[in-house]
């Protein structure tokens, strides 16, 4: 064999860590589809390996006296040129140079060894991927497009879908990236690993990672309900009476959550104790509203819960997403209610209880029959069992159907009142806040009051400039008031020009001389 193909051989068994002995079994398909091929589809191929990167390939031929299948037959004389003494019923072996399949041949063989190729890298991945489900693998961004990523994890490609990326992510490519392993099938066409970085799974593995307490098992996690990049919630519970389960998980400073927090994009987390109280668990789920009351309903597995009307809107969180992810964290269906909204619906379904008599093809003696059984109302009817109704006397299957079918019709009548009973009450209260709270202040409507104007002394030419001596000796005859007063009463001043001053009667005037000689 070449030099050049005995190292390229092995650099291919090095890199991709190939079994020697299945390529050496590709190998020999491969060339006995090229042997066949060129001398016929019953020929024999052997391919001899020394270990060291030295190949032969040999046809293997029967030396006979009459050759009827030349593809696997040699007769004597020719066995002889290739190997002395040769006899009939020997077996020869033939060295076939690699220069005497030309390239349609080689490709078929190149075909095969890479399909082969193909199918140990895919088995060796399963091996390797199959039990690390659930577990956090770290890669790079190898591509990227609209339906997901390709992120190369060195040994494998993984595959992450569109819908397992949190949406405020953006990815550039060779940028390094965590994501837990959700799937390896091996009968995928594309990557056999499925990665996210939305599912419950991942952050439950990430706090696997940082809180050693979860590790040792010490703390358990038992549910978690997340929307990805918004909200979650996890329920933890602590196996030692010594260790805090909430606390563990937050950490020195909240150094721990906050870790989780930073991988996810600041996705806000709430941590809640876990309680085999249904009642003890849904008011720590729906934190940090506070939980008036909580009445769970076990059949139906239907919870009702009781909150102040203040607190409703922060139960129900953004678009509902509080009560959404406890009633998915607690596995209940949460009914949020307000104190006031119960009381009235309780009263309003006092008012609209229907005796057992007052349904449709209810009879007398079926009433009585009924209400000796503890039946008074149809709304205890359509509580009651079908099994419990067979037991009373004169009721058979056909009866109770239909009388149970009747009751379910009276019944959605009766709440379809209630609830038009409850909007028109509530639009009453509505208008009557409206009609008390006026629409705007109307004070603001009020005109200003005006101040009065102050009283202007108008100084005549004559009194502006008098001589200050003559001042003086006016002001002791004048009343003094405090300086306070003065102040507070001073007439404003007004001066008057000359000309001005001229013109009232009675004033003196100093006219110009310049104006008198002229």
């Amino acid at each position: 064999m070449s030099i050049h193909f005995a190292d390229a051989f092995n650099q291919l068994i090095r890199e991709r860590r190939l079994d020697r002995a299945i390529l050496m079994d590709t190998l020999t398909q491969g060339f006995a589809s090229a042997v066949r091929r060129k001398y016929g589809p019953t020929a024999e191929v052997r391919i001899e390996d020394d270990g060291h990167g030295s190949i032969e390939l040999f046809l293997v031929k029967n030396v006979v006296d009459a050759v009827e299948d030349p593809s696997v037959q040699i007769s004597v004389v020719d066995a002889q040129e290739y190997a002395e003494g040769a006899e009939a019923g020997d077996a020869i072996e033939i060295n076939l140079p690699f220069e005497e399949f030309g390239r349609n041949a080689i490709q078929v063989t190149k075909q095969i060894l890479m399909q082969k190729i193909r199918e140990f890298e895919r088995d060796r991945v399963f091996e390797e991927y199959k039990d690390r489900v659930n577990e956090i693998v770290s890669g790079s961004v190898q591509q990227i497009d609209r339906t997901g990523i390709l992120v190369n994890l060195g040994s494998a490609e993984a595959f992450m879908p569109k819908k397992d990326q949190i949406r405020r992510e953006r990815y550039q490519q060779g940028s390094s990236i965590r994501a837990v392993v959700m799937k390896v099938d091996k009968e995928a066409k594309g990557p056999m690993i499925t990665l996210s970085r939305t599912s419950a799974e991942f952050l439950k593995a990430l706090f696997i990672q940082e809180v050693p307490e979860i590790y040792e098992g010490l703390i358990e996690i038992k549910s978690i309900a997340r929307e990805a990049g918004g909200r979650s919630k996890i329920a933890v519970y602590s196996r030692d009476d010594r260790v805090d389960a909430v606390g563990a998980c937050v950490g020195m400073k909240g150094s721990r959550v906050q870790a989780v927090v930073n991988e996810l994009s600041g996705e806000r987390i709430d941590i809640v104790p876990w309680s085999d109280d249904v009642q003890t668990f849904v008011s720590r789920a729906l934190s940090p509203a506070k939980i008036t009351q909580v009445r769970p309903d076990i059949e139906t597995k239907t919870v009702t819960v009781v909150v102040e009307e203040d607190q409703l809107s922060l139960a129900i969180g953004k678009e509902g997403q509080n009560v959404r992810l406890a009633s998915r964290l607690t596995g209940w269906q949460i009914e949020l209610v307000s104190s006031r909204e119960l009381e009235q619906r309780q009263r309003l379904q006092e008012h609209l209880l229907m005796p057992i008599e007052e349904m449709v093809g209810v009879s007398d003696k079926m009433a009585e029959k009924l209400r000796e059984a503890g039946i008074n109302t149809v709304q205890k009817l359509i509580k009651t069992p079908a099994e419990t109704l067979l037991t009373i006397p004169g009721f058979g299957e056909r009866t109770v159907e239909k009388l149970m079918e009747t009751a379910q019709g009276t019944v959605k009548e009766l709440e379809k009142a209630l609830e038009e009973l409850i909007r028109k009450e509530n639009e009453d209260r509505e208008e009557k806040k409206r009609q008390e709270k006026p629409l705007f202040d109307e004070s603001m409507l009020e005109a200003e009051t005006e101040e009065p104007k102050k009283e202007t002394k108008k100084l005549t030419a004559a009194q502006l400039f008098r001589d200050p001596a003559e001042v003086e000796e006016e002001a002791p005859a004048e009343s003094a008031p405090s300086e306070s007063a003065a102040t507070e009463s001073a007439p404003e001043a007004v001066v008057e020009t000359p000309a001005e001053a001229s013109a009232e009667p009675g004033a003196e005037s100093n006219p110009d001389p310049q104006d008198t000689k002229d």
